[in-house]
């Protein structure tokens, strides 16, 4: 470490990978997230490598970023905070700017839901803003890749059975550890929809149990449901949506949730398995919008 030529008055904790120093006197330093140049005696150093100095207003971003990491929220909360600090990110226009240019730059996202459409838009606009470093930043874009992904997963799958289940006893199942989470929103769709978690957890015992596809109510409307589709075959099948979940939970979801850096190499290996030309959430679109177009005959 090689400080700036100043006297240090006092040394702060470190914070995560953040370490505040006071000086004597002001000191001027350019801030490497930023990029703008600063005077002040209270300057932060990134994991203890003095060339790179963050500001007082990048210190208490990436802070926040690494307070919700560093919680003991679990994955799905942890996951929502992040969303909201990626929404919160950008203003309003200019959100609205990125919707327009991802429309223009890709037809296939006019298929998304609303929400699903915002969260991408506004992964892609932060992704295009930030350098290679500091790796914290690019979590919430990570995790917006994967709400878009939870969002058209409720819009596509478990409304449409909550609608469907809206006449069937699910009171047994709502007991059930495995799918309680996604039988209590059938049960009540003005709950909070289930995360991507709960939802593969679902999907896993549909795929798994024999038992309970002839002995569970929600089950067996699921069944009924996705025997529409024509690509209902992705969705049950074990290699299908649920290998896509668990690569996007356990590789990205929860990594970006916690402690771990995720950085831009991570960001577009998300990228690529949520929306690249293969992505898991295009397959989603081809098996719901299917399912959408028999069951209109």
């Amino acid at each position: 470490m090689e400080p700036v030529p100043s006297v240090v008055t006092k040394t702060y904790p470190c914070r995560g990978p953040l370490q505040q120093f006071r000086f004597a006197e002001s000191t001027s330093f350019k801030c490497f997230r930023c990029g703008q140049t600063k005077v002040s005696k209270l300057l932060t150093v990134y994991r203890q490598d003095w060339l790179r100095k963050l500001c007082n207003g990048c210190y208490g971003r990436l802070l926040s970023l690494y307070e919700i990491k560093a919680g003991t929220s679990k994955d799905d909360q942890a996951a929502d905070d992040l969303a909201k600090v990626l929404l919160s990110s950008i203003e309003l226009d200019s959100r609205r700017q990125a919707e327009r240019l991802l429309r223009a730059s890709d037809k296939r996202v006019d298929n998304l839901c609303a929400e699903g459409l915002r969260f991408i838009a506004t992964a892609e606009h932060v992704a295009s803003q930030l350098d290679a470093a500091p790796q914290l930043e690019w979590s919430p874009a990570v995790i917006g890749l994967c709400k878009a992904v939870e969002v058209e997963i409720v819009s596509r799958i478990l409304r449409p059975l909550a609608a469907a289940s809206a006449n069937v006893d699910l009171m047994p199942d709502s007991k059930d550890k495995d799918i309680g989470r996604v039988a209590s929103y059938c049960q009540d769709p003005t709950k909070k929809p289930p995360e991507l978690g709960s939802f593969a957890h679902f999907l896993q015992t549909v795929i798994h149990s024999e038992q309970r596809r002839t002995t569970s109510p929600l089950i067996c409307t699921f069944l009924h449901q996705s025997s529409k589709w024509t690509g209902s075959q992705w969705v049950l099948l074990p290699t299908g949506l649920l290998r896509a979940l668990q690569v996007l939970t356990t590789s990205f979801r929860n990594r970006a949730a916690h402690i771990d850096e995720l950085g831009r190499d991570d960001y577009f290996a998300c990228r690529e398995h949520v929306i690249g030309p293969q992505g898991m959430l295009w397959n989603l679109v081809v098996a719901a919008e299917m399912g959408r177009h028999q069951s209109g005959h």
